[in-house]
């Protein structure tokens, strides 16, 4: 391939210090493109199954995709990736900002970490080259501290830089790695890989280009992405981002609220887009090169909280800290968001883990003495904000929800477990499949725990036309809500649609429908790279990684019945609202997802046939 990519992998050892470059495999560019596929096969060539994921050897990985750094839109992505220490298995997440951008334009595909520093460091990437330097002085800072604190340092404003707050630092579980202020990637602790090796940014700023295979007509096939892009999206996301879905997830019964207990929350008003876009919001910002501003920049502008300023709000902020923790004050809200953010704190997992403590408190498992005095009643903003800081800093019972809700749910015994909502570690986001079934799927079967962003399906209210559900699952059935047909194949494909875009470097609020299909995508990377993909055989790379994941995940003892959901999820029917009645039918999907996936029931392997297909072998090796 002649185009997309720099060719350069920047390998750092940081027990020695040293820095190597080597060129990109073209075997590897060929089975797994870039981003999320060359780091899952990168761990498996490198990460042995009984490693620790906090130990120095183990492996941290940034990497692009060809299209990243290009006009492609949305095409901004990185994708970081390691095994998480909450959960024991691959954990690759997808981050926006200008990152992976600015890495390409320095002359870097990727670049992967091991080993841990002696002190504290950074790693600064330029055109000049790479460097590691002392970071003792950023130590204990948090996010926002010190990028601005690098970026006044080197006298570069334009330096883009991942980094971790606190809790990456004091080995949080539940610790994220942030890049450019408030985007994140790592769910399951990648923070705390990071700050395990000593680690705490890289900053990276480049002034190059990355080169193209034919320039006119990846010109063209960019215009007609773009408008299609810019018709589908762009008005909805100037509006109200994501965030303007909440309302709708209320109205159908699918809103995680006081942890599940209900599915539609009261309050729903005081937490609506309409309400933050009045009261709140003063802007809204993409990532580089993206013409669809998906976050919003915000201001609180009287009472505890006044002055606050801050940005990237989306639906998951007001799902999680709102109806899943029961609060309704929206200045509150905004802070705890914030905070979130300037810890390093997962914004989805750190409210569930609160959320799970809240009810335990409310059924009398826990009490006020064994949560340091607080008061865990549902919506107190005063115990709520105090428990970030205190699971950012690692201290008090703050150290306890640090671990998770399934580390929780372990120590405080079984009557807890019945309302720990994870899968394989991961904390469900706050989307309820009861509600929208789905969804349930998509948790039960992701690659790195209970991650609604492996399939993403959009299916049940409309995001997808006749043609397109035909496309994914053979029949339109897949739109009836609370149906079951077709949605084990929709899962499959869309998990291996997913698998592909994330390895291209393309968003997935652009690509979660037809404009994320292969033939939608030939045109720009073909152009981009030379190569001569056809639909088939870039859908067939995306099934490659996920067979790989799969495997990577049966090596470190997943089976199919970890392929499962919380017990609420199954048997504990929606006691009102919208949804009231139902369970989340998850066997009939799952059996068709395995059927379509070609998986043996009794061992979650891929059939031999299966294997042949996507080139691997059963140890996950490239045939």
């Amino acid at each position: 391939m002649n185009g997309g990519y720099c060719d350069k992998v920047a390998r750092i050892d940081l027990t020695e210090h040293t820095v190597s470059i080597e060129l990109l495999d073209e075997r590897l560019k060929e089975r797994y493109i870039g981003g999320r596929g060359f780091i899952a096969r990168w761990l498996v060539d490198v990460m042995p199954v009984d490693l620790h994921p906090l130990d120095p050897q183990a492996l941290l990985a940034f990497a692009t995709g060809p299209l990243t750094g290009t006009i492609v839109p949305t095409s901004s992505r990185t994708e970081i990736g390691a095994v998480a220490p909450e959960t024991g298995i691959f954990s690759i997440g997808s981050v926006g900002g200008s990152f992976g951008t600015k890495l390409k334009r320095a002359g870097l595909d990727a670049l992967v970490v091991t080993g841990r520093s002696a002190k504290p460091i950074y790693i600064l990437i330029s055109d000049e080259g790479i460097e590691l330097k002392d970071a003792s002085c950023y130590w204990g800072k948090d996010v926002f501290e010190t990028e601005h604190a690098i970026r006044v340092d080197n006298r570069e404003s334009r330096l883009s830089i991942a980094s971790i707050g606190p809790s990456g630092e004091k080995g949080v579980a539940i610790s994220t790695i942030m890049v450019d202020r408030v985007r994140s990637a790592g769910r399951g602790g990648l923070g705390a890989v990071m700050g395990s090796k000593n680690l705490k940014a890289v900053a990276v700023y480049g002034s190059g280009s990355v080169p193209i295979y034919d320039p006119q007509s990846f010109w063209q096939e960019c215009q007609t992405l773009q408008k299609a892009a810019v018709k589908k999206y762009f008005a909805s996301r100037w509006k109200s981002g994501t965030y303007g879905a909440l309302t709708r997830y209320n109205k159908a019964g699918a809103l995680t609220t006081y942890n599940a207990q209900k599915t539609a929350f009261e309050f729903i008003d005081q937490i609506s887009a309409e309400y933050y876009n009045e009261k709140f919001k003063i802007g809204m910002r993409a990532c580089i090169g993206c013409c669809m501003p998906c976050w919003s920049i915000y201001t609180v502008q009287s009472g505890k909280f006044k002055n606050l300023y801050s940005d990237s709000v989306n639906a998951s902020t007001f799902k999680e800290l709102g109806a899943r923790c029961g609060m309704h004050e929206m200045d509150a809200i905004l802070r705890a968001h914030d905070d979130l953010n300037r810890y390093g704190l997962d914004t989805i997992s750190t409210p569930a883990v609160i959320s799970f403590a809240m009810e335990c408190y409310q059924r009398g498992i826990i009490t006020s003495q064994d949560c340091d005095g607080l008061e865990l009643t549902w919506g107190n903003k005063d115990a709520i904000i105090p428990l970030i800081e205190r699971i950012g800093k690692k201290q008090g019972f703050g150290a306890q929800l640090a671990g998770g809700v399934r580390a929780c749910a372990q120590e405080w015994g079984a009557d807890a477990a019945r309302y720990a909502l994870h899968v394989k570690g991961l904390e469900t986001v706050a989307t309820d499949p009861r509600g929208q079934p789905s969804w349930g799927l998509g948790y039960a079967t992701s690659s790195r725990g209970a991650c609604h962003m492996r399939a993403y399906g959009n299916f049940e209210y409309g995001g997808m036309d006749d043609a397109s559900m035909i496309r994914i699952s053979g029949t339109t059935a897949i739109g009836e809500r609370f149906g079951t047909t077709g949605k084990g194949n929709a899962g499959a494909f869309l998990e291996d649609m997913h698998a592909f875009g994330d390895s291209l470097g393309t968003c997935k609020f652009m690509t979660r429908a037809d404009l994320g299909f292969p033939e939608a995508l030939i045109g720009v990377l073909n152009s981009a790279t030379g190569a001569n993909y056809s639909a088939d055989s870039l859908y067939n790379v995306g099934e490659r990684i996920s067979n790989l994941e799969r495997i990577a995940n049966l090596q470190r003892g997943i089976t199919p019945a970890d392929d499962t959901l919380p017990e609420r999820y199954l048997k504990e029917a929606v006691p009102e609202g919208p949804a009231e009645g139902k369970i989340c039918e998850l066997e009939p999907m799952l059996k068709e997802y395995y059927r379509h996936r070609q998986w043996n029931w009794e061992d979650g392997y891929p059939s031999p046939e299966k294997l042949e297909q996507v080139g691997l072998d059963k140890e996950g090796n490239d045939t």
